[in-house]
């Protein structure tokens, strides 16, 4: 026994003697790749040809969806971000012919599509669904009896769906709206409107200077948009009352204002990711 705790009282001074020393131990890290190619898949069709697949109600995609085409591939740059929860469980993504939401039972997914990132989707199994005029791709649930569109259920599910490809992050450059673009054809792309500011300001009724979004009872708000330079109808900024930002006071300054297109029944909603996608730093123009 009297040997065994001369051993201890050898060993462990010689583990702290060797823990405390610096150059023993290589703090070199090779550079880890922020993404990895997940997929050898291509796709084969466009985004504005998977939205013209759209019929009515749900419309399930399978191998015979398109004719002399056993597979519906789809390939995308992520273009929205959920790390300021204005984005719930959804993915926005856009090609050069238009942009999709692609909805995800996950949160956080930053974490694991950043802007920027190309991705893949396998669409054989999923489903196209209508909200308020915007065409979704997803999964389906029943809501007391009604099937409706939903997102792709875990993670499991998500990887044979979805997929990451190419190790070099490239953002995509907003497309510079005029009121001929603000049409249905780039509903789901990232956007640009120059000239710009928020309508109203002020409360008629404090007198205080509005906040994005509702952050004590999280109601979603609308702030119409104006400019001084075109005529948009029907065009507004919304922010979910759950964003971080939610609670910040708005601009109440001019200039460019940067999103995702969205459209609910007639209006079109644009989706800030963060509030540097708002560059008001001009004074403000008179009011039309």
């Amino acid at each position: 026994m009297k040997m065994f705790k001369n051993i201890l009282a050898t060993i462990i001074p010689a583990s702290f003697l060797f823990l405390a020393m610096p150059s023993c131990v290589d703090f070199n890290y090779d550079a880890i790749k922020p993404r990895v190619d997940s997929t050898t898949l291509a796709a084969n069709t466009t985004i504005a040809e998977l939205k013209s697949l759209y019929v009515d109600g749900l419309t399930k995609l399978t191998d015979t969806s398109i004719n002399m085409r056993d597979s519906i591939i789809i390939e995308g740059t992520v273009i929205s971000d959920d790390k300021e929860g204005n984005f719930y469980k959804s993915l926005f993504i856009e090609d050069e012919t238009g942009g999709i939401e692609v909805k995800l039972n996950k949160t956080t997914l930053y974490n694991d599509y950043k802007r920027g990132q190309k991705v893949v989707v396998y669409c054989n199994g999923l489903y196209l669904g209508d909200y308020g005029g915007s065409i979704q791709l997803g999964s389906i649930y029943n809501n007391n009896g009604a099937w409706e569109i939903s997102g792709i259920e875990g993670d499991p599910l998500i990887n044979l769906h979805v997929f990451k490809k190419g190790e070099t992050i490239i953002e995509c450059t907003p497309i510079t709206m005029t009121p001929a673009l603000l049409s249905t054809q780039n509903i789901g792309r990232l956007v640009k409107f120059d000239n710009m500011q928020i309508k109203d300001t002020l409360s008629p009724i404090t007198g205080e200077t509005y906040t994005y979004a509702d952050d004590v009872n999280k109601v979603t708000i609308n702030h119409v948009l104006e400019s001084n330079m075109a005529t948009y109808t029907d065009l507004v900024l919304r922010t979910s009352g759950y964003a971080k930002f939610a609670g910040t006071t708005i601009s109440t300054k001019s200039g460019s204002i940067v999103g995702i297109l969205t459209y609910y029944n007639g209006t079109f909603q644009l989706l800030v990711r963060d509030l540097n996608d708002v560059m008001f730093d001009q004074p403000r123009f008179q009011q039309k």
